[in-house]
């Protein structure tokens, strides 16, 4: 039996709430599904082809629209895992299918590291008794995307009211941000508010 590293990486989802991603495997896949369908395919490929998985990593990336360097850190210890283990590197290839996901800053490691790997492709399964889609769920997640971004004034200018009215009755910033992450009253990027999130909110709009 061979043995393999697995890795599911997926972006942020800020307008879901979804900012944070557990370390531990099986957390990550409740929490995300992409991370459980990425994880449940490389599991049945590593069972259907004799791969013996020594490690499981997964990455959260840090914008909801973009891939960045930042997956290096997650890339380089598993390549010296690999090496050491003899292990291949297996991942889901989204982005050679339609165009799904494209990650400039992994697919160059991929080119450049000594290791071996092999792409998995991303079909459609079963998970819990229903099929998973990973066109469709992508479809989706793009449109609610855009709407989250195309909302990003809207959210802003709401942000400056609410904040606007509680510092004009003597609430102090960090009194704000806690009543504001409370009240649902979302930042433009979907993170909590904080201390310094609202006085940099106030201080713009008073430009």
């Amino acid at each position: 039996m061979r043995n393999a590293v697995g890795f599911y990486w997926t972006l942020p989802v800020p307008w879901a709430g979804f900012i944070e991603l557990p370390e531990d495997i099986d957390a990550a896949a409740k929490t995300s599904r992409t991370i459980r369908y990425q994880r449940e395919l490389i599991r049945r490929h590593a069972k259907e082809n004799s791969y013996q998985l020594v490690e499981e990593k997964v990455f959260l990336e840090i914008a909801p629209d973009r891939g960045s360097q930042y997956i290096l850190e997650a890339l380089l210890p598993l390549q010296v895992v690999c090496r050491e283990q003899s292990a291949f590197f297996l991942y889901v290839d989204f982005w050679r299918v339609q165009g799904w996901r494209g990650h400039e800053a992994f697919r160059e490691w991929l080119e450049r590291t000594p290791i071996k790997f092999e792409a998995v492709p991303p079909d459609e399964i079963a998970i819990d008794g229903s099929m998973f889609d990973p066109h469709r769920h992508f479809g989706e997640w793009r449109e609610r995307q855009h709407e989250w971004t195309a909302a990003k004034p809207e959210r802003i200018a709401r942000a400056v009211e609410e904040a606007s009215r509680r510092r004009a009755a003597g609430r102090t910033y960090k009194e704000i941000a806690d009543a504001l992450n409370v009240d649902g009253v979302r930042s433009a990027s979907g993170k909590p508010w904080s201390e310094d999130g609202i006085r940099d909110l106030l201080k713009k709009a008073m430009k």
